[in-house]
């Protein structure tokens, strides 16, 4: 072997594969598909060989994700992108003009708009039919509308989903897979409904026509399980409806014709079956085991698919599947002869739910970490300390004890050449003073008396009350305008220590301390309030220009008295009065201007802690809601923990192999209880990294779309994707864990397992027209084969205790799962148990006007279960001789096969027609006994002419019998009637009936004398 072939067989082949979803179980399935990949490959970009296609006509479906896990799954969100989903509606307007166009054809000198649609269209649906746009209401023809009608996009998207496909050779390679030649095609959906179930024809075949020319391989997975769906009658009948149509189309012979758009041909005619493997699933073994849920049973068909293209079984599987496909080209024994072209499988699996232990571990972090945002980790600061060190950190106040910082910020903000009120009007009164103390005569004094008041007024212009500008002082009118800055100023310094709160990493943080905080600032704005109200109060109104004037007036009486007295000579004590007097003057003015300038501070900083009161009650609201929301979430976290806890974690049929310790260990992986702050810390740092505003939860509470959903959705994905990976390898081989698990009843307990990966089909393989063949079923028996005592005894109780073939047994690499698959190939429908129900259900919904049941109202499908065997056999020999001799004649327009006969209802001759192919014909006589007996009597009456004329057998009968024949023995495989040469003309093979027209010669040979050596002679 060279070195070249050492290399390949290193490498897993995998094919190509598009996964296209009809409906809602196509939507469960795919999903469940794709959460299977990120859980074998870590990511769906892993595997880009993969694609998607999506189809409904609910155009609200394909937000949902209908798994209990939800659409983020380690990380990854497994939701649908707008590529890999087709909306598949109609609304009221376009439904009106197609309801219009097919009115209004006879209008039309050519081809109508929606002729092509018209041509199979029931005209009854017309009158009833509404906007496609949330779901096809359990009636097929609607899906098939909706298919039609967005017949561009759904083909666009399935073409840009194989290109997707393209391009990883190397990508893949380094992942040690290798891409082999061809195409994978799977189509999933139920018959019960109506998306499905109108739709899966059509699909098929547009798959046919896009990949005619390349090597794909087409898979179809159907559901026809009503029970899963509602069970009633109407989904019944679909489901019956839908099988019909798929062996009408899967029957040689038979060929499906559509045209999609008329003004762009895209006409098909294909005469393969629709896939190349028709999966038929329901949700009953042939046993006792039933599936319950449709969610349960969309998993064991999402494992079943995933095997083809992601498992390391594939190989074999896709072995097995090739022995056992030449089945599908038989047909049965039954007189009229049945296609069967299906398949059919069950799966169960030993496995470890590790998604499951996952999910509830991360749900458990995720708690914990809401509960950490609500009360911190370990710590419950004093709201009082909290407050203090607020007020210091942001010199709100620089003595506590007084609480005066916030009119001495807003006092000292405004200034004049860089001077403060304070200092400016100090300085003032300091140059007065100086100025009085100088003086030496009466002159000076009389000079300082004119100039005093002039001052006076000019320095109280500056703290002159007034409603506008102009009128008033310019110091005031700079505390009015500052103080809306100031206002702005503490407001940030409330928001600045929220955010420091609320920011993980910091040792006081939590929403409670938050609102604690917050509570303490509000009391302590509430009582600065109060002092300030009482402050404003004592100093009483503002002062006036005549405030001023009349303290002066006193002054200068006091001054005007000085001045009469009498002085000592030499003392100058009038100068020293005057000083004196002059300057408690000047002080009694400065506190008069003081006065205004103090008062307007008091008045502001009252309105700004209003303000801030409002301030920090909007910001308390804010909190209260935001600590209301993520308590919201906390409860649901933990209603999702209990639930979880009792879910049956069968999320697919077998056992589920874990114990409680597994969550608490997969916990402890994740939180370690040694670092627990850190990893809470780190996801909460990521939550909010996305609103770009730091990592402080303040970000959301101002946040006006800040909803529970978003809220937990954003939990959801950062905890998954930082923890998930955390929990992967937690799992113990799951054979040891089945065998510690089952110390007794062992084999009665894998016995009870094997019987749930019987058929999700019930069969009657007895029936004595049906071959049964233990070659056309595959076993398979997956697990990770070791020498170590729990595997060898586990293998012991396969091949030992249950009698399993060691060939079955296939070694994998995980350890994780115990698979068992078995698969059948090649029966026919009729085959089908409770298949009798559903014929009843839909013979009852054909005859009502408002049933529409097929997707094509100008076919005539042949029915599933065939007449008795019997009546069959009776009925041929009757009309083969009929058709030998003639007494059928094939009409040239529609190519019936008619005979005359007298209708004793209608007292006159009537032209009875039948299907020009033979089952169809045989089926149609067994429905009418009138028709029978008619045909009976016209094979009677002319065997009496050839009584009557014994020479007309071998001049006239015998030579048509002959020709018959030959044209019997020419019919290709492909033709319809192919199916019954052997039943017409025999056959050498001595196991072989007496062909019917053979075994009718003889009798009239005998009965006329003729020699058998007359006989010609027939092929095989």
């Amino acid at each position: 072997m060279n070195s070249a072939a050492t290399n390949d067989q290193q490498y897993r082949g995998i094919n190509r594969t598009i996964c296209i979803g009809l409906g809602g179980t196509g939507r469960d399935v795919l999903m469940r598909i794709r959460r299977l990949i990120v859980d074998r490959y870590g990511n769906l970009t892993n595997l880009p060989i993969i694609s998607f296609v999506h189809i409904d006509t609910d155009k609200a479906s394909t937000q949902v994700t209908g798994i209990r896990t939800g659409s983020i799954y380690h990380g990854v969100d497994l939701s649908f992108r707008e590529a890999e989903k087709v909306t598949a509606t109609m609304s009221s307007k376009e439904v009106t003009m197609f309801v219009e166009g097919i009115e209004r054809r006879s209008e039309y000198t050519q081809y109508g708009p929606y002729d092509h649609i018209g041509r199979w269209f029931p005209p009854q649906l017309l009158g009833n039919i509404k906007a496609i746009e949330e779901g096809a209401k359990c009636i097929r023809p609607v899906g098939r509308l909706a298919f039609f009608h967005n017949h561009y996009k759904i083909q666009s998207a399935i073409e840009n989903a194989e290109r997707r496909t393209r391009g990883h050779e190397s990508f893949l390679l380094k992942a040690g897979l290798k891409v082999e030649a061809g195409l994978s095609i799977f189509v999933v959906g139920s018959l019960c409904g109506g998306t499905g179930s109108g739709m899966f024809l059509d699909t098929a075949y547009t798959l046919r026509h896009i990949y005619a020319d390349q090597d794909a391989k087409l898979f179809g997975y159907l559901v026809i399980s009503p029970e899963l769906y509602g069970n009633t009658s109407s989904m019944n009948a679909n489901t019956y409806a839908a099988l019909k149509e798929l062996n009408y189309y899967s029957s040689p012979g038979t060929e499906f014709a559509a045209c999609y758009d008329i003004q762009n041909p895209v006409y098909f005619q294909e005469k393969r079956p629709p896939f190349d493997y028709s999966y038929l699933v329901s949700n009953q073994t042939g046993g006792e085991y039933t599936i319950l849920t449709q969610g349960k049973l969309c998993n064991v068909i999402a494992h079943k698919i995933a095997l083809d293209f992601s498992s390391e079984l594939a190989p074999m599987i896709k072995s097995n599947r090739d022995n056992i496909s030449k089945y599908l080209t038989d047909w049965d024994k039954h007189p009229r002869p049945n296609s069967q072209r299906y398949l059919t499988f069950g799966l169960a699996a030993i496995y470890f739910p590790r998604d499951i232990v996952i999910q509830i571990s991360l749900n458990q972090v995720s708690l914990e970490l809401v509960n950490f945002w609500l009360n911190g980790k370990n710590q419950s600061p004093d709201p009082l300390n909290l407050l203090e060190q607020f007020l210091i950190q942001y010199h709100w106040h620089n003595d506590l004890a007084t609480r005066d910082g916030l009119t001495t910020k807003l006092a000292e903000t405004v200034q004049e050449s860089n001077n403060t009120f304070n200092s400016s009007i100090n300085a003032w009164r300091i140059r007065l003073e100086r100025l009085i103390s100088q003086c030496q005569n009466k002159d000076d004094r009389q000079s300082i008396r004119q100039k005093l008041p002039r001052d006076f007024r000019e320095q109280f212009r500056k703290v002159q009350p007034g409603e506008t500008e102009s009128s008033r002082g310019i110091w005031l009118t700079r505390l009015i305008q500052a103080s809306p800055q100031l206002t702005k100023e503490l407001q940030s310094n409330i928001d600045d220590y929220l955010s420091q709160l609320l920011t993980p990493t910091e040792p006081n943080f939590s929403i409670k301390s938050s609102r604690d905080w917050l509570d303490a600032l509000q009391h302590e704005l509430n009582n600065y309030q109060h002092n300030l109200q009482s402050a404003i109060t004592g100093l009483g109104n503002s002062k006036r220009l005549e405030n001023i004037e009349k303290s002066w007036r006193d002054t200068e009486q006091m001054i005007a008295d000085i001045e009469d007295k009498l002085g000592i000579p030499f003392l100058n004590t009038k100068n020293t009065q005057f000083q004196a007097e002059t300057k408690r003057g000047l002080q009694e003015i400065c506190k008069i201007i003081k006065h205004n300038f103090e008062l307007t501070v008091f008045q502001e900083i009252l309105k700004t802690v209003n303000t801030l009161r409002k301030y920090v009650q909007d910001k308390n609201t804010q909190m209260t809601a935001f600590s209301s929301l993520v308590e919201d979430v906390k409860n649901i976290y933990e209603k999702q923990d209990r639930d979880l806890r009792q879910l049956n974690f069968d999320e697919i049929s077998g056992e589920a192999m874990f114990d409680h310790e597994d969550i608490e260990r997969c916990h402890q992986t994740m939180l370690p209880e040694d670092d627990v702050l850190s990893p809470l810390v780190l996801v909460s740092s990521t939550i909010t990294e996305q609103t770009g505003r730091g990592n402080s939860l303040a970000s959301f509470i101002d946040k006006e779309r800040t909803t529970q959903e978003l809220l937990k959705a954003d939990i959801d994905v950062k905890v998954d994707s930082i923890f998930s990976l955390r929990g992967s390898n937690i799992v113990k081989s799951v054979i040891k864990r089945f065998i510690q698990n089952y110390s007794t009843a062992r084999s009665t307990r894998l016995a009870q397992i094997m019987q749930e990966a019987e058929l999700l089909l019930r069969l009657n393989l007895s029936d004595p027209y049906f071959r049964d063949d233990e070659a056309k079923s595959s076993k398979l028996v997956g697990f990770k084969d070791t020498d170590e005592l729990e595997v060898r005894q586990f293998r012991s109780l396969l091949t030992q205790d249950l009698g399993v073939s060691p060939n079955v047994l296939k070694s994998m690499q995980a350890d994780d799962e115990i698979l068992f698959l078995n698969e059948y190939a090649g029966f026919p429908l009729r085959l089908i148990s409770n298949l009798e129900r559903m014929r009843n259900y839909y013979l009852r919904e054909e005859n009502l006007a408002t049933s529409f049941l097929h997707n094509d109202s100008r076919v005539v499908f042949p029915d599933i279960i065939p007449p008795d065997a019997i009546t069959i056999e009776q009925l041929e020999d009757v009309f083969y001789p009929c058709l030998a001799l003639e007494l059928l004649q094939k009409n040239p327009q529609n190519q019936q096969l008619e005979f005359k006969y007298y209708d004793d209802l209608r007292d006159d001759d009537y032209i009875a027609a039948l299907s020009s192919e033979w089952g169809q014909a045989l089926e149609e006589l067994a429905n009418r006994q009138d028709m029978n007996t008619a045909l009976q009597e016209i094979l009677d009456q002319e065997i009496a002419v050839i009584e009557r004329q014994p020479e007309l057998w071998q001049s006239e009968y015998l030579p048509k019998l002959r020709k018959f024949l030959k044209e019997v023995d020419s019919l290709s495989n492909e033709h319809p009637n192919s199916p019954y040469k052997i039943a017409v003309i025999g056959s050498n093979n001595p196991a072989t009936k007496e062909g019917i027209i053979i075994r009718f010669r003889r009798k009239m040979n005998e009965q006329f004398n003729v020699p058998m050596q007359q006989l010609p002679p027939h092929k095989n």
